[in-house]
């Protein structure tokens, strides 16, 4: 890890080594983020709006996402 490095890119790092490692990556990720969900008291549904809010409700923003932190792990 880089000192440089902020929260956001190790966690990005994290999720794409979980994308190439995981088995069944969706349902990793959504047992990450109802942990954090219950960590924090929200609901399923907050998790929901959180993505669709991000990518959008057709994912017509996800291509936004794709970025240099994906060649830091390969």
């Amino acid at each position: 890890m880089h000192r440089d490095e902020s929260y956001t890119d190790r966690a990005a790092i994290a999720v794409v080594e979980a994308v190439r490692e995981e088995h069944d990556f969706g349902g990793w990720l959504a047992g990450v983020l109802a942990r954090a969900a219950a960590e924090l008291g929200s609901t399923a549904a907050l998790v929901e709006q959180l993505v669709r809010g991000t990518v959008g409700s057709e994912d017509e923003h996800l291509s936004d996402y794709r970025g240099a932190t994906t060649a830091n792990v390969e």
